[in-house]
């Protein structure tokens, strides 16, 4: 878990630094859209997959 946080915390004050483009966002969005996407559909479809 606290790895987790770590890793968020260092995403968040990375990206909190620097400015996206407005098409930098929109694509930011759309790969995390499709992660989400995908791993719902593993979750519905196989969720032997997720777990370590």
């Amino acid at each position: 878990m606290f790895d987790d946080t770590l890793m968020v915390t260092i995403a968040v004050v990375t990206l909190g630094h620097r400015k996206l483009q407005e098409n930098q966002g929109r694509c930011l969005k759309l790969i995390s859209g499709l992660v989400i996407e995908v791993l719902g559909l593993a979750l519905i479809a196989a969720p032997q997959l997720l777990v370590f």
